[in-house]
């Protein structure tokens, strides 16, 4: 009989959506989508959600969307108040290495969604 007390190796053995369910209230999804104004003018919102709650925590709008602006939107989410443990974003160039390294030092882990996977970030993607 196997011995279960010594350290597991291998997968973990929860899939997306047990994990999901076992640490939503401490993940945020975040993701960019586009809008025309009134006069044709193309901006860009970026929307930041509490999986828990479904809420969105946060959301701006800028016609020219660098790394710098995107990870300041962060830091206005990450107060310290909320215990965040995961930030979950696509694998737009937007998010370079810079700001993933910038999030973890927040205290985040990244949660990349797979290439060509638009439902994987169901919470927050267009």
């Amino acid at each position: 009989m196997p011995d279960d007390t010594g350290p597991r190796r291998g997968p973990s053995s929860q899939r997306g959506m047990t994990f999901v369910r076992n640490h939503a209230q401490g993940i945020l999804a975040c993701d960019f989508f586009g809008t025309v104004t009134a006069s044709f003018r193309v901006l860009y919102v970026f929307a930041i959600m509490e999986v828990g709650t479904r809420r969105i925590a946060h959301f701006n709008v800028t016609p020219h969307p660098t790394a710098a602006w995107t990870l300041q939107q962060l830091r206005e989410v990450i107060t310290g108040e909320i215990p965040y443990r995961f930030l979950l974003h696509d694998r737009d160039s937007i998010y370079s290495c810079e700001f993933d390294s910038a999030v973890r030092a927040m205290g985040l882990s990244i949660l990349k969604t797979p290439f060509r996977a638009p439902q994987a970030n169901a919470f927050c993607e267009q």
